[in-house]
């Protein structure tokens, strides 16, 4: 007689749990400590700056989603990330700083946008970047 069959296993991988955070949201939360506005004396920004912030926001995410193949996976609001460099030397009052955002992608971190901001206009800087990124779709 044949010995008896062995059991097959299937093992099942969790596809990536989405965030319940929307891109946009994401995005502004971190912008948070680049708004100047947020941290004055007064009870947060004029009504003109959050909208601008929201913009941006928006404009961030649409760029993400339409390059989206190009980061080999699908992009949840955790891999977004926002780094800067030189901030306390900005803070300081010694120059500006450099911000960028980024995606992680399948084993690659994208750079979505970059610039140089000095202390008080990160949101005015990456928007300037965001109509030059978007300025091929009108």
């Amino acid at each position: 007689a044949a010995p008896p069959a062995k059991p097959q296993y299937v093992v099942a991988v969790q596809p990536p749990r989405p965030s319940m955070q929307s891109l946009e949201q994401r995005i502004f939360d971190l912008l948070l400590p680049f708004r100047d506005e947020c941290y004055a004396s007064s009870a947060g920004g004029t009504a003109t700056s959050e909208r601008k912030t929201l913009v941006l926001c928006e404009n961030i995410a649409f760029i993400i989603r339409h390059n989206q193949f190009s980061y080999g996976k699908e992009v949840f609001a955790d891999d977004v990330s926002i780094a800067c460099r030189g901030w306390s030397a900005m803070m300081d009052g010694k120059g500006g700083a450099s911000i960028g955002v980024f995606v992680n992608g399948n084993g690659y971190t994208h750079t979505i946008m970059r610039a140089h901001v000095a202390q008080g206009d990160a949101v005015e800087r990456l928007s300037e970047e965001c109509d030059k990124a978007l300025q091929n779709f009108f």
